[in-house]
Parts: C-alpha cells; structure tokens; sequence
C-alpha cells in the first residue's frame, strides 16, 4: 500500500494538496498545514490569513520541490530522501484573501521535478500535454507587490526539465554561477512576515 502522510498525521486530506513523490518513489499525499483553516479579524475588521514559510527541496532526481507544509517537507526529507536547500523564500497564504491568487504545483511525469504557476491557462496547457500532473494549490500569494503586503518578488527560473523559484539577488546568482538555467519571468510576491 502506498505511503499517505494523512493517514500517519491522522487528518483528512486538504483539497488541492496532493503530491506524488517521483516515478519510482512511493505516492504521497500531504494534508494543509493546520493553520489553513485560520483566520483572524483585526481591529479594523479586515480579515488575516494565515501565512507560512515556503520550503525549497532538491529530490533524488535532480529537480526541485516547493511545499508550504512542514509536515510535507519533513516527510519529503526524511523519507523520500529529498534535501532542503538554501534558497532564500519567505512566506505564503494558506487560504485564498483579497488581493492574493493561487500558486498550483504540477510534477513532471518523466522524474522528480516539479513546476510552480499562477497561471491556470499554463496549468491546463501543461497537465494537458501529458507531461505534468496537476498537483492542486500549493498556497496563495500577493498578486502584485502592493497586493494584501506583499513585497518579495519571485521569479521562475527552468534548464532542461528542472524549475526553480527565487527572489532577485538569488536569482540574479543562479543566471550568473549556474550554466544552463534561463529565467522564465516573475510568477508572484511573497510576504516578509508571517
């Protein structure tokens, strides 16, 4: 039977936070961190979402994973054997607020290597040329810089079936140290603060 993190951690599966863990490894299914479901009203009445850091992980294969669950990168790490790297990410909504929009993760079908857009029309592009699964909402984030206090750029960058995510400066490093890996464009804004 395969390996389901919600049966382990005891907690129904959170809609559009699945993920399978490369060809060869065993499916795994991530819940939503449990702070999703929160969400606190301010002086002025406006509503805050709840917001966690954003985890950047290298799998067996070469290629790079994003998860907004601690739970998720832990089980990834220690038992999938995936490394957490260095890049420098900050935070992520776990439920959809004004001004934020969803990020949706897709897995390469050829490896471990995963995509992350806010694009539907390029999800459906993508899952619909066999090439990617669709892995649902990996979090929401700012629109724009200005949007619900975001501030952070990040940026996509890909080399030959590989993605990466990263703000400015690391991508400004990744184009100038790393051969092969081109920038694809900006994708969304991150908070500072959770």
């Amino acid at each position: 039977m395969p390996f389901s993190l919600a049966r382990v951690i005891g907690r129904p599966l959170a809609a559009g936070l699945a993920l399978a863990l490369g060809a060869t490894l065993p499916a795994v299914v991530a819940a939503q961190p449990a702070a999703a479901s929160v969400r606190t009203a301010s002086a002025d009445g406006s509503v805050a979402v709840a917001r966690v850091k954003m985890y950047e992980l290298v799998t067996k294969d070469g290629g790079f994973f994003y998860t907004a669950s601690a739970t998720e990168r832990e089980s990834a790490i220690t038992k999938h054997g995936f490394r957490p790297t260095q890049t420098p990410l900050y935070y992520v909504s776990t439920s959809a607020g004004p001004g934020l929009k969803p990020l949706y993760r897709l897995r390469s079908t050829a490896r471990a290597s995963y995509l992350v857009t806010g694009s539907t029309d390029e999800r459906d592009r993508l899952v619909a040329s066999g090439r990617f699964r669709y892995e649902g909402v990996l979090a929401y984030a700012p629109a724009s810089a200005g949007a619900a206090g975001g501030g952070v750029e990040i940026f996509r960058l890909s080399n030959q079936g590989k993605w990466r995510l990263a703000i400015e400066s690391h991508k400004d490093k990744i184009l100038a140290n790393e051969p092969g890996w081109r920038l694809d464009g900006p994708l969304y804004y991150q908070f500072t603060t959770p």
